[in-house]
């Protein structure tokens, strides 16, 4: 939604790096990953993917957020926005787990960080 209007690319989020991944949250509808340091929180209702070195990119469902327990207590050593409102972040190794904005009518995810939220 707001990543399709092309103003994300303003939206610092070198804040995640240095943060490790420390807890995974399952829902019915959404899919939560929060991160220590200062604490940092993203609230998915989208899909995401996995991008693990040596492999091929692979996209899912928020019913596979089980499959993001390969990057808990990784510390995030990169974070940049890709196309279209996509989150990409790096994980020290080189494996991405990147989350898509893929609803033109709602938010796909949200970001809150020292009081800030990112709406996507």
């Amino acid at each position: 939604m707001y990543g399709r209007s092309g103003s994300l690319d303003k939206a610092d989020v070198s804040f995640f790096v240095g943060a490790t991944l420390t807890q995974i949250c399952l829902g019915a509808y959404d899919l939560g990953l929060n991160f220590d340091g200062p604490p940092i929180r993203i609230m998915m209702q989208s899909d995401f993917g996995t991008r693990v070195v040596g492999r091929e990119r692979m996209l899912h469902d928020l019913t596979n957020g089980h499959l993001l327990r390969s990057f808990l207590n990784r510390d995030v050593s990169d974070a940049s926005w890709g196309e279209k409102g996509t989150l990409v972040l790096t994980f020290v190794g080189g494996d991405q787990v990147l989350i898509f904005d893929n609803s033109d009518e709602f938010e796909s995810y949200t970001i809150n960080h020292a009081g800030n939220t990112i709406v996507v």
